[in-house]
């Protein structure tokens, strides 16, 4: 059954219709084209005027609103944001523990659980958009396309005679075709047949590029990233690549890399002079800005001996000299010890 629903679904993509059964009724509901498009931007700017100069709020005196009644707060958007992080790492999390069946369980919960939060979080700042002129003119033009797409099956228009468009908008929405949905077909069979076949013919969909629709695109877009997963050359197993929590993990592991690398070129750049580039420690003038990633260049030990030093300079009363560093009085103890071997050993062979 499940491999039905994801055919049914490719086929809508390809015919760039969705089909609708209402009892009898057989719809079909096209994405727009390029007319139908220009079209509904005038259709939009013509109900925000409207609805503006009918005394309807704006997205800013929304968003304030919210704020004087505690519904939302920009605290709400770093809490989600700082969420996100959170799944990143707990996404890497997946890819590492991959063959931990029962631990990688746990930790699909738990992304779940972050996703949820997330999502309530985010509709605390956007609860309110249907009443602006904003959205009211996005619901506008929604309205006059969904009126101008469905079609019987012998292309003639609907109409809307009888239902009304709000309400079949909604049953639209029931058909929402999901990242997962898209990542699920383009890595799978007949699709990833017929992308890998485009390639030699030059043909998909039967359309020139600019007439793709949204969901063709996104297709696209999705089969193209395999690509580049299966073309590397550190590809994860084929298992891995299709679980999509152990496989945004490692995107965000080779992302993660591609950063740490680019920063390493960039303060290398800055760094010249071989003496400086020998020394144990640099000291770079930077902004605050550029100062966390300049720490992210050292590596876990540095790190630690960064935090010891940072606690030692706390909890210690009035100035400390540098030399009295924990760890630069260790690095001296270290380097005075082999001294004095390389010393016995001259001495040694000397004799």
């Amino acid at each position: 059954m499940e491999d039905i629903y994801y055919e049914k679904v490719l086929n809508r993509i390809i015919q760039g219709r969705l089909r609708i059964r209402l009892g009898d009724l057989v719809l079909f509901v096209h994405e727009p084209d390029k007319d139908i498009l220009e079209e509904s931007y005038e259709i939009y700017e013509q109900a925000y005027q409207k609805a503006y100069f009918s005394g309807v709020y704006i997205r800013d005196e929304v968003l304030q609103l919210l704020v004087e009644n505690d519904l939302w707060t920009p605290l709400d958007d770093k809490q989600a944001d700082d969420l996100e992080e959170k799944i990143d790492d707990l996404k890497v999390e997946a890819f590492q523990s991959f063959v931990h069946k029962r631990k990688l369980a746990g930790i699909k919960r738990q992304i779940r659980n972050f996703e949820k939060q997330i999502l309530q979080l985010r509709y605390k700042k956007h609860q309110l958009d249907h009443v602006t002129c904003e959205g009211v003119a996005s619901f506008t033009k929604k309205c006059w396309i969904t009126e101008n797409t469905t079609k019987f099956k012998n292309g003639e228009l609907f109409g809307f005679k009888g239902i009304s468009v709000s309400a079949f908008l909604d049953i639209v929405g029931e058909h929402q075709i999901s990242t997962a949905d898209y990542k699920k077909i383009a890595r799978s069979s007949p699709f990833r047949q017929m992308w890998l076949a485009s390639k030699k013919s030059g043909a998909l969909y039967g359309k020139e590029s600019s007439d793709l629709d949204v969901h063709q695109l996104a297709l696209i877009s999705f089969s193209q990233m395999y690509d580049n997963v299966f073309e590397s050359p550190e590809s994860p197993d084929e298992k891995i690549i299709e679980d999509d929590d152990c496989l945004d993990g490692w995107f965000v592991l080779q992302h993660r890399k591609y950063k740490q690398e680019k920063k390493q070129a960039e303060i290398d750049n800055m760094i010249t002079n071989k003496k400086i580039a020998n020394s144990d420690e640099i000291f770079v003038m930077t902004t605050p800005e550029d100062a966390k990633n300049i720490y992210d260049l050292n590596n876990p030990m540095a790190r630690n001996a960064i935090k010891a030093r940072e606690k030692q300079i706390s909890q210690h009363e009035g100035n400390l000299h540098f030399s009295k560093l924990d760890d630069v009085q260790q690095s001296i103890g270290m380097q005075r010890t082999n001294e004095g071997l390389a010393a016995m050993k001259s001495k040694s062979r000397g004799s």
